[in-house]
């Protein structure tokens, strides 16, 4: 098995930053992005502090329907894999489930989701989630890909969120 970061989260390992979020999209650094209905008219704050790779605080100021953290992958084949997942380390003062999926770019544009069999329970103390696809068994899911990101679907409220560590694991 393979345990890889990222490629986004690379650049805050090497470089912590903070800024504010506003709109439907917020990107971080390149292939690393908040996007978000409008509807919600989102605002926050974010921060990749020196040991934590990202800390968001969403509080929006209406109601809609998706808030995800987008996260390029450097996938477009899953030839040759039998498994593709996630390691992530999270806390979260008030409890946020998130929900985990492989989102697949379709040749004629457009995408395919793929979620991840288990729901993530983010809480008040700092604890470790890991998730997995086993390929072989999804017969939906696109063996090719013109792209590909993990999506970290959270609840469309006001959340708090510590992101620790993350990596995708492969094999």
């Amino acid at each position: 098995m393979s345990l890889a970061y990222p490629t986004a989260f690379r650049a805050f390992l090497d470089n912590p930053a903070q800024g504010a979020i506003h709109g439907k999209h917020t990107a971080f650094c390149k292939g690393l992005a908040l996007h978000v209905d409008p509807d919600l008219q989102m605002a926050g704050n974010w921060r990749s502090p020196s040991g934590r790779l990202l800390e968001l605080v969403l509080r929006p100021a209406a109601s809609g329907a998706w808030t995800g953290l987008h996260l390029t992958l450097d996938l477009p084949d899953l030839a040759g894999l039998r498994f593709l997942g996630l390691a992530a380390r999270a806390v979260a003062p008030d409890e946020v489930l998130i929900r985990a999926c492989l989102r697949s770019g379709l040749p004629g544009g457009g995408f395919l989701d793929h979620f991840l069999p288990r729901h993530w329970l983010a809480h008040d103390e700092a604890a470790t989630h890991h998730d997995l696809i086993h390929l072989p068994s999804q017969n939906a899911l696109p063996v090719q890909a013109p792209w590909r990101e993990l999506v970290l679907f959270l609840p469309c409220r006001a959340v708090e969120l510590h992101l620790h560590d993350l990596a995708i694991l492969t094999a």
